[in-house]
């Protein structure tokens, strides 16, 4: 029973961390896309500003409002990739590992536990429906020993 809850608080500790590890990296992923959202918005703005300009002059301030707003949305379209690229840390796969080690544990517990509680009721099945022959084999010995003593003792 000890091997069994020390599995149950393994298991427990262990997806507590995967969690925690799986929250903060899809936190780290979203506070890049939503900075590359940010980025591609000014970068749309920019290519709007950059498209009138172009159409005023033809090429003065609004080359310059291009180059920014394209330089916008390769940056944003740089974070996308990054954040997309964000592995999980190493030592989860080593909590993955003691999860599933404590996941075995406890499947090889309670089938230790189901087994037991299976022979226990065949034991009360058989004792229930004949409780002579349950009982006989652990008898003969005290009885032949109780016999061969009182023959003994009626001998002298």
């Amino acid at each position: 029973m000890e091997r069994f809850t020390h599995s149950l608080k393994l298991l427990w500790r262990s997806e507590r961390l995967l969690r925690q590890n799986d929250f903060r990296l899809a936190s780290q992923k979203i506070q890049f896309v939503a900075l590359a959202a940010l980025v591609a918005v000014f970068g749309l703005v920019m290519v709007s500003l950059a498209v009138f300009f172009a159409l005023v002059p033809y090429w003065g301030q609004s080359l310059a409002a291009l180059a920014v707003g394209g330089a916008d949305l390769v940056l944003a379209v740089a974070l996308v990739v990054y954040a997309g690229s964000i592995k999980p840390a190493a030592e989860s796969e080593m909590v993955k590992e003691m999860r599933d080690m404590a996941l075995d544990d406890i499947e090889q517990e309670v089938a230790r536990a189901e087994a037991e509680l299976v022979e226990l009721k065949d034991d009360v099945h058989k004792f229930i429906s004949n409780p002579v022959d349950t009982l006989l084999p652990a008898a003969i010995g005290p009885i032949m020993g109780a016999v061969a003593r009182g023959l003994g003792t009626g001998k002298e």
